[in-house]
């Protein structure tokens, strides 16, 4: 259910939304419905072909046709367009379902069509403001204004949507810009040169521009939907070694993905990119691999294992290194598996280094490791609280663990307490 800050927002947002989707349609020529109708095919067209790259966000190429669509009609023009391509798209979800005006609640079809008839028209009024000329040639005369008015459209578009999620997830407005956002800058760049190249040829050449620039734009949807179904296969090969892995110690079944969860919300705290959080969780998911080549009866025991055994399951982080290391997309995080367990104060294994000479992306395996293995139950223990596994953690500054990473597990801590719990 949404929460009542959540309803007021929407409410905003739709209201505002259809007050200027109506007063653009009393000031538009008769004489562009034609022109409407034709680029609102082409806009739901490309929002029809989304490319997910999470659960809930996709990237699609429909922000070139809209823009394209502001500088060659003008503001109004430009937002009826691509309210049509929002209300009339048909995409498929990851999981095979087609989404569609009639099978989406109203509020979110009425919001989504409205925050972008909002971004899309104020984007086209700030060109116009800064001296842009609809339908007029760009470069070089009016190329500023084109700029302006995309980087308006694009951040009006992000800061909605952003407020949003902001509202629906609890976090602030600036983590879900900077850590959740960001990453789409590049592609706003992309597509921003290709809208305002697309422009330019429909004023010179007309409609066949069309035909000329939409099968590479869709070429260039479909090298990207490429790479993205790669990186999936990636990602899929990493989550079906945890299973085995998980399937073979029946005692941490479930430990991976909580260190995965916990070592992201370390990386928040020390301001990681995107990017980089990304790799230490494909770490976290791997930190135990080396247990693969470890005997059942050794990791199953139910009692203390002898020095012999412990020596035997001390070679896992060497071995989870040797196993990773020859992966190239793998190599430096296969240096973090193999060093989750070296201490600050020299005692660890397997190379008994200490301080900063182990780097900080294994200190956050280390600790998120150490912490759900300390809330979950093991064959010689029962589990311990949050709060004793947090005074344990805490009582280990400067001996297992750095004074950096306890701050940082402090602040964690106390921002997403939910968040550290064991998840089988």
């Amino acid at each position: 259910m949404l929460n009542k800050r959540v309803k007021i927002y929407i409410s905003i947002i739709i209201s505002l939304g259809l007050s200027f989707i109506i007063y653009s349609i009393l000031n538009i020529p008769i004489n562009r419905v034609i022109d409407i109708i034709l680029f609102g095919f082409f806009a739901a067209l490309a929002e029809s072909m989304p490319i997910y790259v999470a659960k809930e966000i996709t990237v699609s190429v429909a922000f070139a046709v809209d823009l394209m669509a502001v500088l060659i009609f003008g503001p109004y023009e430009g937002s009826l367009i691509a309210s049509l391509g929002m209300t009339f798209r048909f995409a498929k979800y990851p999981d095979g379902k087609i989404v569609h005006l009639f099978n989406l609640p109203y509020y979110k079809v009425l919001f989504n069509i409205s925050q972008l008839a909002l971004s899309v028209g104020i984007g086209g009024l700030i060109y116009e403001y800064f001296g842009g000329i609809a339908g007029t040639y760009i470069y070089p005369k009016h190329l500023l204004s084109a700029i302006l008015g995309a980087i308006v459209y694009y951040a009006l578009n992000t800061s909605i949507v952003a407020i949003l999620l902001s509202f629906l997830t609890n976090k602030s407005l600036t983590y879900v810009l900077t850590k959740e956002i960001k990453w789409m800058v590049p592609n706003f760049l992309f597509l921003s040169f290709l809208g305002i190249v697309m422009s330019e040829a429909f004023i010179r050449i007309g409609y066949i521009s069309l035909i000329l620039l939409f099968i590479p734009l869709f070429m260039i949807r479909y090298m990207f939907k490429l790479y993205m179904d790669s990186k999936q296969s990636y990602y899929d090969t990493i989550n079906v070694l945890v299973k085995a892995l998980d399937a073979k110690d029946k005692y941490t079944a479930g430990h991976s993905k909580n260190v995965e969860k916990i070592s992201a919300l370390l990386c928040r705290e020390f301001g990681l990119s995107e990017s980089h959080t990304e790799m230490v969780r494909i770490a976290a998911l791997l930190h135990d691999i080396g247990k693969i080549g470890v005997k059942e009866e050794v990791l199953n025991k139910p009692g203390k294992l002898t020095d012999e055994e412990l020596s035997i399951i001390k070679e896992h982080p060497q071995k989870g290194y040797e196993i990773l290391r020859d992966v190239p997309a793998l190599k430096e995080a296969s240096l973090w598996v193999k060093y989750h367990h070296e201490w600050y104060n020299g005692s660890g294994y397997p190379d008994g280094i200490k301080g900063d000479e182990i780097p900080l992306e294994a200190q956050i395996l280390s600790l998120a490791d150490v912490f759900d293995a300390l809330v979950s139950d093991r064959p010689y223990r029962k589990a311990f609280s949050q709060e004793e596994a947090y005074k344990i953690i805490v009582a280990n500054e400067g001996t297992q663990f750095s004074p950096k990473i306890i701050s940082a597990f402090k602040k964690a801590f106390e921002k997403n307490r939910e968040e550290f719990k064991h998840d089988i």
